[in-house]
């Protein structure tokens, strides 16, 4: 079994965490890192129970797009990022886009990372819609 160190990733505080994965690549548990400056060996539920939904059979793997009659299909990861490229250029209609494109952050992420999508949706895509999940 290996131990790697790591963040956890469910909020923005930033525990610090173990993941123990088998010699076969199986993901089996988490445990704290107890000289972490922030957890000191303590994890919320989440971070120590919230990993099934890396096996989980629903997970998607590849990127999907929608059919005409709103099925959906599997393509390539370059095709999906050029559907997304295109769609910001369609929606980036002039020098206020908030009507036309609008951005939500997380509680999950730090203040930092909450500022820095607060900047580049108002500068890189020129609008003011930005909400975030923490309100709800």
């Amino acid at each position: 079994m290996k131990r790697l160190e790591t963040t956890c990733g469910y909020c923005g505080c930033g525990c610090g965490i173990y993941v123990n994965v088998a010699d076969d690549g199986t993901l089996l548990g988490i445990t704290p890192s107890y000289n972490h400056v922030v957890s000191q060996g303590k994890l919320c539920s989440k971070g120590w129970h919230g990993f099934g939904f890396v096996r989980d059979s629903r997970r998607l793997v590849n990127p999907l797009v929608r059919n005409d009659d709103g099925s959906f299909r599997e393509t390539t990861w370059e095709d999906a990022y050029d559907r997304v490229v295109a769609g910001f250029k369609a929606a980036m209609t002039g020098e206020d886009n908030t009507e036309t494109i609008g951005m939500l952050s997380s509680a999950r992420c730090t203040n930092e990372e909450n500022f820095l999508m607060a900047k580049f949706a108002r500068k890189a895509l020129r609008t003011s819609s930005i909400d975030h999940c923490a309100r709800l």
